[in-house]
């Protein structure tokens, strides 16, 4: 069977075949079908799951031509457990005998695409707009890449545009049917019952196939006083490499008083006072509980999760307060702990299910990149820099041309779920007590400057019944230190800081723009990567004043299916 690589049957399959003219000569047939491995090889090469795999991608031993090479081709779909689609075109060909025919033994959910070269001879174009075209008159999405590639010639390759083209609407494919049956761990109750945080249990598997397992918090509660679900010896080497590598010398168990003196943590170098004993017991129940939550979703083959650390665990004193989990949640969102490298696990703080989900898509549709959790907790115009420059006395001149200076900055700060890959030095804080009588310690950092990506959020509304993205293309920015400290102390000193300047948006629209009191960033995923994803599962996207409707490079071109039916908006709804 022509995989291109070895079958693995824990990954999604994406299948390629080419419909052909069955009058065509024999180079054209042998071109075409060469156009048709080499995509798959491209997909192969250019996709990856979170966990560095690539999916398994199919290609159809033979041309589809006619309604019997069609009814083979789809039974060797079926028998390579194909869960996409993409026809490959070179020539013109008769959709109904061929493509249509194909597609007809799979379900219509089934996601589905059309890609090929801009080429003249024996043109595959009209054939791809003759096709899409008939899909979106039967109301089947199938997103196509017209690109560019040599006309001529036995094994014609896409330019790199087109390839980068390929490669995204691919990831929207593929992530589309890795989350299908999949399955996330939500534990206890929407954190400080922020209703934008609901676990939209059926929302979720209607959108996205993603299932979720519901668990009370006494479970892990006893597990941690037993001191059960997880292995002693791996305790030790955690605890270990917190104290010895990843966290030496930087550890403060004085928060309160750093908080009072204002002491610039971030910016001099200041020794922290030993650990006493009752803070070593609360970091070891802190690491404690970043094992037994992992295991737990070992055991139910969970991708992602959700806690609530404030209330019921950490903070309500009509019970026992428990160490916060902010340790565990930055190590489940990063790439290595004590084991080493590792795969990203998407979690979020106070068990932001509704965040979870775009944590989930983010990271999937990066390839495993890890997604940042953030409060957007506040806002910095241009005229409020400059007033805070002036009370510290500070010039700002050499600055002026600092995209941050012209648009302003948002602090993305939060104690939870901040992965460690956006910080150069991490640091651990302990709790403030008044706020987490639980105690424990929380990740602390600056992020430094350059990380670009996306960041927003997705919201769901009763109102339509589905969920809608706002986004927005973001940087990381970094600003002169007193100012850094200024802002820093404002806000949670000792929590993470992610200073972002959106691209296209201004500080002062960008602050009335997020649905929720947290938003969440990933890097290398493309916006256009994101709205094949967003088609195939009928999400919505927020569309930012003032901004240009498409942007040549960055935005998909709109499919035809949404096209034919009033746009994007209005077409979702109606297939919703």
């Amino acid at each position: 069977m022509p995989f291109v690589k070895k079958m693995q049957s824990n990954l999604p399959t994406l299948g390629v075949f080419v419909p052909c003219d069955p009058r065509i000569d024999e180079n054209s047939r042998k071109r075409a079908f060469n156009i048709g491995k080499m995509t798959a090889e491209l997909l192969a090469k250019r996709l990856t799951m979170p966990d560095g795999n690539p999916p398994n991608v199919f290609y159809c031993s033979h041309l589809v031509d006619s309604e019997s090479t069609a009814d083979s081709g789809a039974g060797e779909f079926k028998d390579a457990g194909a869960d996409a689609l993409i026809v490959v075109p070179d020539t013109w060909f008769f959709p109904g005998k061929s493509a249509l025919a194909l597609t007809a033994h799979f379900p219509p959910t089934l996601p589905l695409a059309c890609v090929g070269g801009n080429n003249a001879p024996k043109p595959g174009v009209v054939g791809i707009d003759a096709l899409v075209g008939a899909y979106a008159q039967t109301g089947r999405l199938c997103p196509m890449v017209i690109g560019n590639m040599p006309e001529t010639g036995m094994n014609p390759e896409f330019d790199e545009k087109t390839q980068d083209e390929i490669a995204d609407l691919g990831f929207a494919m593929m992530t589309s049917a890795a989350l299908k049956g999949k399955r996330y761990l939500s534990v206890d109750t929407d954190s400080m019952q922020m209703e934008t945080a609901l676990n939209h249990v059926h929302a979720a598997r209607r959108f996205f196939g993603l299932e979720s397992t519901r668990e009370s918090m006494k479970i892990f509660a006893d597990m941690l006083q037993k001191k059960g679900g997880y292995d002693p010896k791996e305790l030790e080497e955690l605890r270990s490499w917190v104290l010895e590598v990843k966290f030496k010398d930087r550890i403060f168990p004085n928060t309160e008083e750093l908080m009072e003196s204002k002491a610039p943590v971030y910016t001099q170098k200041i020794k922290p006072p030993p650990l006493s004993e009752g803070d070593k017991k609360k970091l070891e129940e802190g690491l404690a509980l970043y094992l037994i939550i992992r295991n737990a979703m070992k055991d139910i083959n969970a991708i992602a999760g959700g806690w609530t650390s404030q209330l019921a665990w950490g903070s309500d004193r009509r019970g026992i307060p428990l160490s916060t989990a902010d340790i565990a949640e930055s190590l489940f969102n990063s790439t290595e702990d004590h084991t080493g490298k590792k795969t990203v696990i998407p979690f979020a703080t106070e068990n932001d299910i509704q965040g979870l989900l775009t944590m989930i898509a983010y990271c999937y549709l990066s390839g495993g990149k890890p997604p940042l959790f953030m409060d957007f907790r506040k806002v910095y115009e241009p005229w409020e820099i400059e007033k805070n420059a002036k009370e510290l006395k500070l010039d700002l001149a050499s600055y002026k041309n600092e995209n941050w200076m012209k648009r302003g900055f948002i602090d993305g700060n939060n104690s939870g779920s901040a992965s460690l890959d956006y910080a150069d030095e991490a640091y651990l804080f302990k709790a403030i007590e008044y706020y987490f009588p639980g105690l424990g310690f929380s990740v602390g950092f600056v992020s430094p400057k350059g990380i670009s990506g996306m960041a927003g959020r997705m919201a769901y509304s009763d109102l339509s019944g589905m969920f809608t993205m706002v986004q927005d293309e973001v940087q990381s920015v970094e600003i002169p230190p007193l100012l850094r400290e200024r802002c820093c102390h404002a806000s949670n000193y000792s929590w993470p800081h992610t200073f972002l300047t959106f691209e296209h948006v201004p500080s002062s629209l960008a602050k009335v723009g997020i649905p929720a009191n947290h938003f969440h960033m990933i890097t290398h995923m493309p916006r256009r990567r994101w709205q094949h994803f967003s088609d195939y599962n009928l999400i919505l996207n927020y569309h930012w004043e003032n901004t240009p409707e498409y942007m040549d490079g960055m935005d998909r071109p709109l499919p035809m299916l949404w096209r034919m039916n009033g746009g994007e908006i209005k077409a979702k709804m109606l297939m919703k």
